[in-house]
């Protein structure tokens, strides 16, 4: 089993934390998201998660207790079949603002021995909701002088079990280069990679390039090919789960080499040494090359 982390504390000040949420469960304290995607390949896995209290009022009066469930809601105290995790005692809650715990993504509630939707299971989409709540009052003093107090819930984590595969990228234009080509496609929103595919023409094996992120334009160039051979090319999607797709469609390109302005004027028979004669037609080509090759004084 892996740990996705370290088990240490955070020795934070109120005045030093850096929270999104007064009160909550977080992947980390800056997460700007309540939710959490993993796939497949974290069922062997253990996740390090936070706590995070920085509100002052109401005040903190017991322990934190921290729960995961797989109903639709969290509610004030973990149901019979919800699993629930080492208690945060009021000291360290009221201190230290923020910190961490462990849980084991195979124990999770819906994941647990005889589960219809185990972990691992291909083509499920499983959300999973971290609790915690701690019972407040405006004026319990830490929890001295017998106040009455109400359960207050912390804005819980949403851990979604992705194992579905994305659909695959369509490539919509593939453009040549000098040695390589660009390849523009279109892909779901939930893809965050593509992985790129190439052979020459006639070969039998395509080569499986570097995953590429998700730009803007949705674009990959695939570089160090040759330069007048026919190349066919398909692309996968890959989701923030780490799913991968099947293969998309295949498409060709033709890397063409590139001899730029200044080539061209020296293919036609231009020359950048000696004397001032060209001929006619090189004229034109050649106050464009003159103007191309100047430097800003």
């Amino acid at each position: 089993m892996r740990t996705l982390g370290c088990a240490l504390l955070l020795l934070v000040t109120p005045a030093l934390a850096q929270t999104t949420t007064a009160f909550g469960i977080r992947e980390t304290p800056q997460s700007t998201t309540d939710q959490l995607v993993i796939g497949a390949s974290s069922c062997d896995s253990s996740l390090l998660l936070y706590w995070i209290w920085t509100q002052q009022f109401p005040q903190a009066c017991g322990n934190l207790r921290i729960w995961s469930t797989d109903a639709t809601s969290c509610g004030n105290e973990p149901g019979k079949d919800d699993k629930e995790y080492d208690p945060v005692p009021l000291p360290q809650l009221t201190t230290l603002r923020q910190g961490t715990f462990t849980i084991v993504v195979d124990g999770l509630p819906g994941f647990k021995t005889g589960s219809p939707t185990p972990c691992g299971q291909a083509n499920i989409t499983k959300e999973h909701k971290i609790c915690a709540v701690v019972q407040t009052s405006p004026n319990c003093f830490g929890g001295i002088g017998g106040a009455a107090t109400t359960p207050t819930q912390a804005s819980p984590l949403r851990i979604i079990y992705d194992s579905q595969a994305p659909n695959a990228p369509v490539i919509t234009a593939v453009r040549s280069q000098d040695s390589g080509l660009k390849v523009t496609y279109s892909a779901a929103s939930d893809v965050t990679e593509v992985v790129p595919f190439v052979r020459a023409q006639g070969e039998t094996d395509f080569a499986r390039r570097a995953n590429a992120g998700v730009n803007r334009n949705k674009d990959v160039t695939l570089g160090n090919l040759a330069n007048g051979t026919t190349y066919e090319v398909f692309l996968r999607a890959v989701d923030g789960a780490g799913n991968e797709s099947v293969d998309g469609e295949r498409s060709t390109g033709l890397p063409v080499k590139t001899i730029g302005l200044w080539g061209l004027y020296r293919e036609r028979g231009g020359t950048d040494t000696g004397g001032c004669q060209l001929a006619s037609g090189l004229l034109p080509l050649a106050a464009l090359v003159f103007l191309s090759r100047r430097r800003p004084s």
